[in-house]
């Protein structure tokens, strides 16, 4: 029931993702970076948060893109996966708005009773409940593969989201640019927030298999180490 997909990030030199007023600090070059990555994907999934912190709709970017995905055998447009396990989304949100491809809103009992109605109006959007309070991500994973035929998919954040994928070993390969800014503070979001992992024996293993550093930005590929 396993669907891998990578992690694509980029991050400070202290490891942050955003601030509160500024979610994006990465270059044009950056940005090409992840819409390529999406090129290659069957889905993107994201949390609330994400959504919430710009004009994003997930998508697949200019027609440029879209040519890609074809060459590489795929639909035109990524399926689109919104995570909110209390269903509290904002319903002004861009992605939302955007009737280009399907979005599923994966939540839980609770949260679907909370998202079903507001959405109601708008058929493209899909709302699914994957457990009564705490969204049990084998089954999400397998009603990806079975329904929406998703057997890669990028995770764009945020760090509750990303660290929830990490737990449950779901990420087999991380794209990250180290952006050459510093600026702190524990309230900004890192690559991987939430519970963590409790030992280093148990944490995920990566290598890295590309570097180029580009006009002071550092891009990274890594791959997770398998284990028996």
């Amino acid at each position: 029931g396993k669907v891998s997909g990578p992690r694509e990030r980029r991050a400070s030199i202290d490891a942050k993702t955003s601030m509160r007023h500024m979610s994006e600090f990465g270059s044009p070059r950056d940005h090409a970076r992840l819409l390529r990555i999406r090129a290659s994907m069957d889905g993107v999934i994201c949390g609330r948060h994400t959504i919430e912190s710009g004009a994003i709709d997930l998508g697949p970017g200019s027609g440029k893109y879209i040519k890609l995905r074809k060459k590489n055998g795929l639909s035109p447009y990524n399926r689109r996966i919104i995570v909110s396990a209390s269903g509290q989304v904002d319903l002004q949100c861009r992605v939302f708005q955007e009737d280009f491809s399907p979005i599923l809103i994966a939540t839980t009992e609770t949260g679907k009773a909370a998202c079903e109605k507001p959405f109601s109006t708008m058929p493209w959007i899909k709302i699914h409940s994957f457990g009564n309070s705490q969204i049990d991500w084998g089954k999400l994973t397998c009603w990806l593969k079975k329904h929406w035929n998703i057997h890669r998919m990028v995770l764009e954040g945020g760090g509750m989201l990303n660290d929830a994928f990490f737990r449950h070993s779901l990420v087999d390969e991380i794209f990250l640019t180290i952006c050459p800014v510093f600026f702190g503070g524990k309230s900004n979001a890192t690559i991987s927030d939430g519970v963590g992992i409790p030992n280093l024996s148990d944490a995920t293993r990566f290598r890295c298999v590309e570097h180029k550093c580009i006009q002071g930005e550092m891009f990274l590929r890594y791959l997770a180490v398998k284990t028996d």
